[in-house]
């Protein structure tokens, strides 16, 4: 797949995929898309013109995004919009991300439910010697490894979803 958020570089994975988002929602201008990243991410991400403005340049170079010049109180200002191009493969991606998220959400639901379950039939440390605290705990151990292998299974399932996903969005 030519992924919108394709590279090494986590932080610039993370800003590819927080610009294309903020501007499908709304066409900006450099500064108040670094603005808007660091609020969003509580100052985590911080784009600073020394990676914003390279990464957009990259961004409509690749055709993901168009700039055009609007004039803000006398002053001229490049903004910056999502292409039709650019939207079509963030969709494509947003798809791919909701059903991963969805599928570990679903998984994480059960697994809690079922932890919460087993939790309340521990016996207190101060049985753990006797011979029935010992079988409940292993039980309880047994019980987590399937569900490891459970969690394990449904990872693999969405990384060939997500291979599936990317030779479909190869285009």
């Amino acid at each position: 797949m030519e992924d919108v958020m394709r590279g090494n570089d986590p932080l610039k994975y993370r800003l590819r995929f927080l610009i294309l988002s903020l501007l499908a929602i709304k066409p900006s201008h450099g500064y108040e898309l670094s603005r808007k990243i660091e609020a969003l991410t509580r100052g985590r991400i911080k784009g600073s013109p020394g990676s914003m403005y390279p990464l957009l340049r990259e961004l409509r170079d690749e055709g993901l995004v168009e700039e055009y010049i609007e004039i803000v109180q006398g002053r001229a200002k490049k903004v910056y919009r999502l292409t039709a191009h650019g939207a079509k493969r963030l969709y494509n991606q947003l798809n791919v991300i909701y059903d991963i998220t969805s599928t570990f959400l679903q998984i994480a639901a059960k697994a809690r439910e079922s932890l919460a379950t087993m939790f309340k039939d521990l016996p207190p440390k101060e049985e753990c010697p006797d011979p029935e605290a010992i079988k409940k705990l292993n039980t309880l151990r047994e019980m987590i490894e399937k569900y490891i292998d459970y969690i394990n299974d449904r990872m693999e399932e969405c990384k060939n979803k997500e291979k599936k996903n990317e030779e479909d969005l190869s285009f």
